[in-house]
């Protein structure tokens, strides 16, 4: 079928091959999206020490730079995913974000790097918001949580793959080879989908909707979305859940090579399958969960019961990360942190889309994104990296362990939001008439 053709309606909803073969193609998009991500994690030392940076300066170019352009950007991009050929729109990111990441083996400071980062997160910017536009329209409501939860699974298989290979090959061959090696696999993909992936057709249904209102810009959709019951709570939550995945791949490898003494070339290789691997069955099985209570009690918003009962156990699993001297348990205690984070982003980003009109799903997806983005990925590591700089004289390469400490509260503080944004959503269902 040629380019933005569209299959019929009900092959459409039926959840078929077509189907499980977009979701495919979108998971692995999303595998390069993350991976290229994870790449200047894992080189944090050499790249501060060659460019001769900060901790501040790494935690804006890998962390507050990065994801505010990635999300500010992403805001209209998600506007134009709710419109346009997402297919089309998918391909540019993905040649976008692989050129800038193979360019930043050209780096030469601090202002050339954060621009090849910068880059990276608006080329980055269009794979969310055309994945949740698409999902939405291949699979039925009671659905939903499983799905968009495998497909948030690759978030981690991308993390793994890009900390074993950013590990190894600049172990071996430098990090600039490291990046330009990396960021030409994306036009791999970017081939591939543009001769097998398909546009989905549209489509409506009833699932949450209590939208009322179809905006006609982009002021009236952000004003609406945000006037809807549970909506802010849902995004705060989310985005609290987020700052532990966010801030452990940017500061994690280096914890590990400061204060356990694990090598270079190994860090990659231990961090990357314990975060990963954590996450990907943490994604799977609390969306197969979330899923089952959703069909058993009638919706996709109780699925987010999930969460709400997973993250409180997270606080006392990172304590024992931090404060643990063996590195056995640090890295178990790091795969658990995961497993359990990964329970919020699935059932939040179904409900985000369940309350939305299909009109704004992409913009819905993408505002929890955004929270999630501004206060895990942007803030958290920028805090973390200023108090580790600050409390580096008096506690040397220890100040990054004691700088990751207070985020142990944040699990318990989503746990809140989301029980509150649950509270709210089914009390608006509730007074809506039949």
């Amino acid at each position: 079928m040629s380019d933005g053709g569209m299959p019929p309606a009900s092959e459409a909803r039926s959840g078929g091959a077509m189907a499980a073969y977009t979701v495919f193609l979108l998971f692995a998009a999303n595998i390069l999206n993350y991976a290229d991500r994870a790449l200047l994690g894992i080189v944090v030392d050499p790249v501060k020490a060659d460019l001769a940076l900060t901790d501040t300066q790494i935690s804006i170019v890998s962390g507050t730079a990065f994801v505010l352009f990635n999300l500010v950007v992403g805001i209209f991009i998600a506007r134009w995913v709710d419109r346009g050929n997402r297919k089309r729109i998918l391909l540019c990111g993905i040649a976008l974000w692989s050129a800038a990441t193979a360019a930043t083996a050209l780096a030469q400071g601090f202002w050339s790097l954060g621009l090849t980062r910068v880059l990276v997160g608006v080329g980055e910017a269009t794979c969310f918001p055309v994945a949740m536009s698409m999902i939405a329209d291949l699979f039925v409501p009671e659905r939903r949580p499983r799905t968009i939860s495998v497909f948030y699974s690759s978030t981690f298989i991308g993390i793994i793959a890009g900390s074993i290979l950013a590990g190894v090959l600049a172990a071996h061959h430098g990090w600039r080879t490291m990046f330009a090696i990396c960021g030409s696999a994306g036009f791999i993909a970017v081939a591939v989908m543009l001769v097998t992936m398909r546009e989905p057709r549209r489509t409506s249904d009833g699932s949450i909707a209590i939208a009322d209102a179809n905006p006609g810009n982009m002021a009236q959709a952000l004003g609406a979305l945000l006037r809807l019951p549970g909506f802010k709570a849902l995004s705060l939550g989310a985005a609290l859940a987020a700052m532990g995945v966010s801030v452990l791949p940017v500061w994690a490898p280096a914890f590990l090579l400061r204060s356990h003494g694990v090598s270079l070339a190994d860090v990659g290789a231990l961090i990357g399958p314990a975060v990963g691997l954590g996450g990907i069955s943490g994604s799977v099985l609390m969306g197969v969960m979330a899923t089952w209570i959703a069909r058993k009690r009638g919706g996709e918003l109780h699925g987010l019961l999930v969460p709400v009962f997973a993250l409180p156990i997270v606080a006392p699993l990172y304590a024992l990360f931090l404060l643990s001297s063996s590195l056995s348990v640090a890295l178990l205690s790091v795969g658990a942190i995961n497993f359990l984070l990964a329970s919020a982003m699935g059932p939040c980003i179904a409900v985000a889309v369940g309350v939305a009109l299909p009109s704004m799903r992409a913009v819905a997806s993408t505002l929890v994104l955004v929270a999630s983005g501004v206060i895990g990925g942007a803030i958290a590591p920028l805090l973390v990296g200023a108090l580790s700089d600050a409390l580096a004289p008096s506690m040397g390469a220890e100040s990054l362990r004691y700088a990751l400490a207070p985020l142990a509260v944040s699990p318990l503080v989503a746990s809140l939001f989301l029980w509150m944004s649950y509270r709210q959503v089914r009390g608006a269902m509730a007074a809506q008439p039949e």
